[in-house]
Order: structure tokens, then sequence, then C-alpha cells
């Protein structure tokens, strides 16, 4: 933890006036260090600390994080896929990769769990697990790239070293994302946010 501490603050240093957010993403980086004890030492380092991206499955730490020094710190949770439990434990704001191309779907679910219809909650949340299981296979951002593509947003080709999924890989993600319902469901989803 003091290793990453001193390597945040010097990042942080250089840009003092802006708010600062260490991203825990622990299944990417390896690195899986207590997030609380992080904000304990870091806050005393690092005058521009906002908050974290948690992006891990240990709702119980993030629990503690969300509550550390009465609430002090923004923390934000960014298991997209974890999204509902995250709520129940006090998540306010969420930042996801897959929110990019089923925000809609994420709206509705933190929608209904704050009118309190956990079941409805849950089915939406069943339905982004379904949307992230069928592009899984094919790679995170390689996979995502592509989706965006297929709902009108060209973001480029991917950069080195991940590559861009050539166009059979491509078309079999289309019918796996059609087989759960994807392009339905951001349809009706997007439809549905207009009229709200």
């Amino acid at each position: 933890i003091e290793a990453v501490v001193a390597s945040m603050a010097h990042i942080a240093a250089g840009a003092p006036e802006l708010p600062f957010y260490y991203y825990h993403i622990p299944t990417v980086t390896g690195v899986a260090l207590d997030m609380v004890e992080f904000l304990a030492r870091a806050g005393e380092r690092i005058p521009n600390l906002a908050g974290i991206k948690y992006t891990a499955s240990t709702l119980h730490e993030y629990q503690q994080c969300v509550e550390f020094d009465g609430g002090r710190y923004d923390v934000l949770f960014g298991f997209d896929e974890m999204l509902l439990p995250a709520l129940a434990v006090g998540a306010t704001a969420a930042i996801g990769s897959t929110y990019n191309f089923s925000a809609p779907v994420y709206h509705r679910i933190m929608a209904a769990f704050a009118k309190g219809e956990i079941e409805t909650a849950r089915r939406w949340q069943s339905r982004s697990i379904d949307i992230t299981r069928a592009f899984g296979s094919y790679g995170g951002r390689e996979a995502q790239k592509a989706m965006m593509g297929m709902i009108g947003f060209d973001c480029g080709p991917c950069r080195p070293p991940l590559t861009t999924l050539p166009a059979d890989r491509t078309s079999a993600l289309r019918k796996d994302l059609d087989a759960v319902d994807f392009f339905k469901l951001a349809a009706e989803a997007s439809a549905a946010e207009l009229t709200v």
C-alpha cells in the first residue's frame, strides 16, 4: 500500500488543482490491496484525492470505503455485472465500460432500485449479465469497440497490443448478441429513456 500511495501521490501532484481518483481494478492490474487502508494513508498524503473507482467484487470492502471517514470520498462502483448489489451497500454512482452501449439498461436498474422495485432491478441486472457474457469470449476492449460500431459509434481500431476483431469474429459476436436480444434491448431501452 505504501508503494501505491507514494506513486499515486507523485502522479496527483502533477495536477494538484484537479480532483484525483485512484482506479482500483485488481482483475486487470493484479494489485489487490485493501482500499480502506489505501484511503486512510492516501488521504494524509494526497490533498486532491477525491475518491476511488472501485472495480472489484469485494462488496464488504466497497461498503467500508463508501462509509470511510463519514463518507468523505466519492467511491464510484465499476463492476458493471454487480451494480445492483453495490446499490444495496451504498453506491450512488458508477463508471463502467458496458455503460457505453447499455447505459439505459443500467439506468433502469438504478431507477427500479430507487423505487424499491427489487425484482425489476434484478431482471435488468440479469440482462446486463447476459450481454456481458455474450461478448466476454471475444475479448474486452476489442469486443466493446466492435459493439460500439454495431450501434452506430465508430470508435476506430484498437490500439496495440490489442487487435481489432476480424470480420468473421465480429459477425459471430453480432450473432451472440442477437441471441441475448442486445440490439432489441438497446433500442427498447433507448426509446424508453426518451419518453421519461
